[in-house]
């Protein structure tokens, strides 16, 4: 179930295959071999979507999308993306599909666009994302049960998708006396709720984001060894018990635990008992299960 799209040159245009295909190629980080597929894939964000260059086909079943084609030539690429995902999959995809279009000056065809015209256009920034947005939330309502998906807040889902989406940006600017936390996806095992979870090392300068819960490192004596725990800890308890020792931080909803404040933090670490133990209490969510529309009273 995906939201396909075909791009189209005018008549007159000298953009050449080779042009496209160099563009996707310095643009996009493919995690595909081919030269005839771009299956783009962040890491950090965990979102994806795919380009492909389909080459003409005589078969029936492979005809053109659309008849009218009198000032337009079909380019052959196209442009996938699932439905029943977070929103920001759409958010990445088609920032990136509006600016191909802009610098490549294509045009397309979409088919889900039913009331649209049955040719190529030129569509407004944002229009694309706006109309999978919308197809995707009522393909998440529809299929909730059928496909056993898992309710992800809109507001959560988008917060988690902005942080990941800077965190790389964010450590290049701290550089590296200072850690920025990781912010992952967990599911309750008890009753399968979306937790977020960040990282609270022990020995070091951090920033974090604003998480359900943190998974924090204690170190300390013991019998003469170093031990080493680690658990988990909600954001209400991290707050009141050493949240003063960090500082806001010029990110939404971000603090920063400076230097000189880190052995302080590591008592107080270590004087505070932990929550849960992660692999008692959650698993990684997949991210492929997670939509942030749900049916009335689900």
């Amino acid at each position: 179930m995906s939201y396909d799209l075909y791009f189209y040159k005018r008549k007159e245009s000298d953009l050449s295959t080779k042009q496209i295909t160099d563009y996707l190629s310095t643009n996009v980080t493919s995690t595909s071999e081919s030269n005839t597929q771009w299956f783009v894939e962040n890491t950090e964000t965990e979102t994806y979507f795919s380009v492909d260059l389909n080459e003409p086909s005589s078969d029936e079943e492979n005809e053109e999308p659309i008849d009218n084609l009198v000032d337009f030539v079909n380019t052959y690429f196209t442009f996938n993306l699932n439905y029943l995902r977070p929103d920001f999959f759409g958010q990445e995809a088609f920032e990136f599909i509006d600016k191909f279009i802009s610098d490549l000056d294509l045009y397309v065809y979409n088919p889900q666009d039913m009331a649209g015209p049955d040719i190529p256009v030129r569509p407004a920034k944002n229009e694309l994302y706006k109309n999978w947005s919308d197809l995707n939330a009522k393909h998440s309502v529809n299929h909730f049960d059928e496909y056993n998906l898992i309710y992800f807040p809109l507001d959560k889902s988008n917060y988690i998708y902005n942080y990941r989406r800077n965190k790389v940006r964010l450590q290049e600017q701290m550089g590296e006396g200072c850690y920025v936390s990781k912010l992952y996806t967990f599911l309750t095992k008890a009753d399968n709720q979306v937790i977020s979870l960040a990282l609270l090392p022990e020995e070091s300068s951090v920033v974090i984001p604003k998480a359900d819960y943190y998974l924090v490192t204690k170190k300390f004596k013991k019998l003469f060894k170093t031990v080493e725990e680690t658990g988990l800890m909600s954001y209400e308890k991290v707050i009141h018990s050493f949240g003063h020792l960090f500082e806001p931080f010029d990110f939404p909803d971000c603090k920063i635990l400076n230097e000189g404040k880190v052995k302080e933090a590591q008592k107080k670490y270590n004087e505070t008992p932990f929550d849960f133990d992660l692999k008692e209490f959650a698993v990684r969510a997949e991210v492929d299960k997670l939509v942030n529309f749900k049916p009335t009273g689900v």
